[in-house]
């Protein structure tokens, strides 16, 4: 109606000569209406942009051999291989099979993508992983850098170690794979047992709600993954004791560097402090049940535990971090009131749990991070 009237003040019966009013119209409605345009453009890019859809077997088939042909590979046999592994009957692959039909086909084609590949097998012990493989995929083409990167990340991630998995893993593109799920889920695993809240969430989001085709057990694991990680608190006894577990991983890794020894601080900083709030809750309360605690108090402590999984070989390097917190030693009187303080307040999983945490303290070995 607004374009009609003002195209009326040009053609009516006078023809009039458009008026300054109707060109401030005229401009106004066009910069709406390409504003409502590209608007809309903007929210179907973002709503593409937040969906992740494994390819069809078809498409990544054509994407495979299109690069086993841009390699060059002219051997017989090697091209009779590949192609065995990309007959493809009906929809029946899942995204785990086409990945690991897009890993053998690099590594038949590919002497580098096949060292990649072999560095990974299950043989190779955790501290003697060749780093030096991830960075031979930098000058490879995005097909098969991105699924080596994925390749090597999920197999990190499997060892626990949950540090060099993500550094490999945040350098890859989950549109650029045939399987986001599973990068998701591995790079999920890895920021929620290194304590990263936020990048947890977002990772468990991009994968329980953005994913296509995501397998069931991915699914019930990351519905726990979220649950616990949005529940988790800063400097609860709940953050604690994955701090401590995270610390136990370490050093079955033969990690007692520098980071862990930090992490060990901040363990006991948080405990000092979630004591000193149950001593002032008590003292608050009247202080009735303490005499009670002492006598409910366990009568030792609970047994030694080995650590199971450790392969570095030799004697136990003790080492000395310092009495910052009073670390692992603790004066007589000092650990008795810890002690009472977590019986009476707690329950007997946590203060079992530390109690074996400190232990293992004792027999902590050396090793850089």
């Amino acid at each position: 109606m607004q374009i009609a009237n003002c195209k009326s003040q040009i053609d009516g019966p006078g023809k009039r000569t458009p008026t300054r009013s109707w060109l401030k119209s005229m401009v106004l409605w066009i910069a709406i209406c390409s504003a409502a345009a590209d608007a809309i453009c903007n929210l179907q890019s973002l709503a593409a942009d937040d969906v992740f859809s494994p390819p069809a077997a078809a498409d990544v088939r054509t994407k495979a051999l299109q690069w086993v042909a841009e390699r060059g590979v002219t051997d017989k046999a090697v091209l009779e291989n590949i192609g065995r592994e990309w007959v493809i009957e009906g929809n029946s692959l899942t995204t785990e099979e086409i990945f690991q039909r897009v890993i053998r086909t690099l590594t038949l084609a590919d002497g580098d993508a096949k060292q990649v590949v072999e560095s990974c097998r299950e043989a190779v012990p955790v501290a003697t992983w060749p780093r030096e493989v991830v960075p031979q995929t930098d000058a490879m083409p995005d097909f098969a850098r991105q699924h080596l990167r994925l390749f090597v990340g999920r197999f990190l991630a499997q060892r626990q170690l949950y540090e060099e998995a993500l550094e490999v893993l945040i350098a890859v593109d989950p549109k650029q794979v045939v399987d986001p799920a599973s990068y998701f889920f591995q790079r999920a695993i890895c920021e929620h047992q290194l304590l990263k809240k936020s990048d947890a969430i977002k990772s468990l989001g991009n994968l329980l709600d953005n994913t296509q085709n995501v397998p069931e057990r991915y699914k019930a694991v990351a519905l726990l993954m979220r649950h616990d990680i949005e529940q988790l608190k800063e400097a609860s006894l709940g953050e604690v004791a994955k701090k401590m577990s995270d610390v136990e991983r370490r050093l079955i890794l033969g990690r007692g560097g520098e980071k862990t020894q930090k992490v060990e601080e901040e363990i006991v900083e948080a405990l000092d402090e979630i004591i000193k709030k149950a001593e002032q809750q008590q003292q608050n309360s009247g202080g009735g049940g303490g005499q009670g605690g002492n006598q409910n108090q366990s009568g030792g402590a609970a047994g030694d535990s080995s650590v199971k999984g450790a392969t570095a070989p030799g004697e136990v390097d003790k080492k000395d971090i310092g009495n910052k917190a009073g670390w692992g030693s603790l004066a007589p009187k000092k650990a008795a009131e810890a002690k009472n303080v977590i019986n009476r307040n707690f329950p007997s999983h946590y203060r079992e749990a530390i109690e074996q945490y400190f232990k293992k303290l004792a027999n902590r070995p050396a090793g850089k991070e």
